[in-house]
């Protein structure tokens, strides 16, 4: 199961009022950890229940002992109580594996959330079966690979009964994918502003989360990868009104990604499609895009490409020559892959 499939999972028991006794979160993704455990903190007691049923720590400033101490305490005038721990990335290994005694026999009257935040615990260890022994939930929170990102999107659209295509989700992840926690909150913007069992539109998207649906870089690579010469020396040309919208290091960094996958395509002959695509790190729906663009050029033509991609990185930071703008240079890459 994904981590996608595991949160909803887990916090479609938080809403029916079945909780586990212990929840460990840990990953190198924070965003799902944070979503799961504000998913309990917010459910599992009643506001009137908080004062006297709800502890708060921090990995920092608390022992494993103090934890214990804390979970068995018995609820005051409720029906559970809530200690949650944050960060607890700050304990050495053997202070988590304290713990294990509890995980296997904890306190059916308290709810215990252990935030274990930007790596895994040990897998070697046998922390993580002790707390599933005992009827606890492991989520792991893995970081989303830059391939998953967009099916990731579409199916956050889907759980909110709204359709993202292949595109937007793909316009999106390129332009949001380094912040998964923006990118998510985008995407929950625009179900708001999408009818139930709608679609959202470019236009939408344009308008609510500010990216351009005819001048983007992903607009961009695909009218490179057409040929389309007049289009993309647009793109360019309005990328150069505003660098500080459109850095230039980070649009050559995603042409050379779009270019290098091309050229696996033509390494790989006779590939089946789910292979080729694990090798470009895509998902499977939008090979077709990139093997049709992979016959606008050869192999040689290929790797020029690759050569100014190059030398208009190495200028646009300082060497060699420098007398042209970062505008400037975008323009003269594009004329020169565009041919």
């Amino acid at each position: 199961m994904s981590v996608l499939d595991d949160l909803r999972k887990l916090t479609k028991e938080v809403r029916s009022g079945t909780f586990r006794p212990v929840y460990l979160l840990h990953g190198e993704e924070t965003f799902f950890i944070d979503r799961m455990a504000q998913e309990i903190e917010a459910l599992a007691l009643q506001d009137h229940e908080r004062d006297f049923n709800q502890t708060i720590l921090y990995g920092r400033e608390c022992t494993a002992d103090q934890v214990k101490d804390t979970c068995l305490r018995y609820p005051m005038m409720a029906e559970r109580q809530l200690v949650v721990v944050r960060e607890l990335q700050a304990w050495r290994i053997d202070e988590l594996e304290k713990l294990e005694a509890y995980f296997q026999k904890p306190t059916p009257t308290t709810v215990l959330v252990l935030s274990y935040m930007h790596k895994k615990v040990d897998g070697r260890k046998t922390i993580l079966k002790s707390v599933q022994k005992g009827g606890g939930a492991v989520l792991l929170s893995d970081k989303v690979k830059e391939d998953k990102l967009p099916a990731m999107l579409t199916a956050i659209a889907a759980k909110q009964k709204r359709k993202l295509g292949a595109n937007e989700a793909r316009l999106l992840a390129a332009h949001l994918g380094s912040d998964l926690a923006k990118a998510v909150k985008e995407v929950e913007k625009l179900c708001l502003v999408t009818e139930p069992n709608g679609t959202i539109t470019a236009d939408a998207i344009q308008r609510i989360v500010g990216i351009s649906k005819d001048h983007n870089v992903f607009e961009l690579q695909n009218a490179l990868g057409a040929r389309d010469r007049a289009k993309a020396l647009g793109i360019a040309k309005v990328f150069a009104q505003d660098p500080k919208e459109h850095p230039l290091v980070l649009t050559v960094g995603a042409l050379n990604t779009y270019f290098s996958k091309l050229a696996i395509v033509h390494g790989s002959p006779g590939v089946d499609q789910n292979e080729l695509a694990r090798r470009m790190g895509v998902p499977p729906f939008f090979l077709r895009d990139y093997t049709a663009s992979a016959r606008n050029f050869n192999i040689s033509q290929l790797a020029e490409i690759q050569r100014h991609l190059r030398q208009a990185d190495l200028r646009s930071k300082g060497v060699g020559d420098r007398s042209a703008s970062d505008g400037e240079l975008l323009i003269e890459l594009v004329e020169r892959i565009a041919g």
